[in-house]
């Protein structure tokens, strides 16, 4: 009996250095991290993002970015001809600050919104739902006015639009409504329909007041030339929510 337990001992003895010799070797060849990877460390998930006006040419954020929260507009897409490119580049000259043409363009129907991600999908539906509810409408172009944001960090150019069927009134009014059931801020009171083609930072009010006049005889003077320029006719709405787009068709 004495024999087979020294057996036993030696074959489990056996056994574990074998293992530890497997082990050893399963070591050595394993690759190590490079130091670069190993200095690597992650951005905490609830990391506060902070914005930089250095990159997004001076401008300054309406609202704080926050997790969650998606900004959101409401607007009808407008695509100017070669001519009215023509003239809004030219404008370039004749100012008195300096600042850029947007690229962009589009007559907003609401404010720059704060939407809840979860809010996102049934809000899409609903907005769809009401532009069901209105016919197709025509806007004519008539003169230049200037515009500034409400935090006065950036001042516009734009071309009024104007609308006089009354859908547009109508429409932006059922907007609120639909705003007002997600507790979201409605559209400027004294709303002044426009297509801004300009920007530039601060409050440059007073400047740009004083070529208003002018602005407006050339603009008149190429949509003069050029008829079809003078209307823009609406035959959707659009709404951006964080990096998605969205058209809804009027009926």
């Amino acid at each position: 009996m004495a024999g087979l337990r020294l057996i036993r001992t030696y074959s489990s003895d056996t056994d574990e250095d074998e293992d530890k010799e497997k082990k050893n070797i399963a070591k050595k060849n394993k690759l190590a991290l490079p130091e670069s990877i190993l200095s690597w460390k992650g951005v905490l998930h609830h990391e506060e993002v902070t914005d930089d006006p250095l990159d997004h040419d001076g401008r300054i954020r309406s609202f704080k970015h926050e997790r969650g929260n998606w900004a959101t507009l409401i607007y009808i897409n407008y695509a100017a001809s070669d001519c009215l490119h023509t003239w809004m580049n030219s404008v370039l000259k004749e100012l008195p600050v300096k600042g850029d043409i947007i690229s962009k363009l589009h007559i907003s129907l609401s404010r720059t919104l704060v939407l809840k991600f979860h809010w996102i999908e049934s809000f899409a539906e609903n907005l769809k739902l009401l532009c069901r509810r209105f016919s197709r409408f025509t806007i004519q172009l008539t003169d230049v006015r200037v515009y500034c944001n409400e935090e006065k960090t950036r001042t516009f150019l734009g071309i009024y639009c104007q609308n006089d069927d009354g859908i547009l009134k109508c429409l932006t009014e059922a907007l609120n409504g639909l705003l007002a059931e997600y507790q979201l801020p409605l559209y400027y009171k004294d709303t002044s329909y426009h297509i801004s083609f300009f920007w530039c930072l601060g409050d440059q009010q007073m400047y740009l007041r004083k070529i208003l006049p002018s602005l407006t005889r050339s603009l008149n003077e190429c949509l003069a030339e050029n008829m079809e320029d003078n209307y823009i006719n609406v035959d959707e709405i659009q709404c951006k929510i964080g990096n998605k787009y969205y058209a809804f068709e009027l009926r």
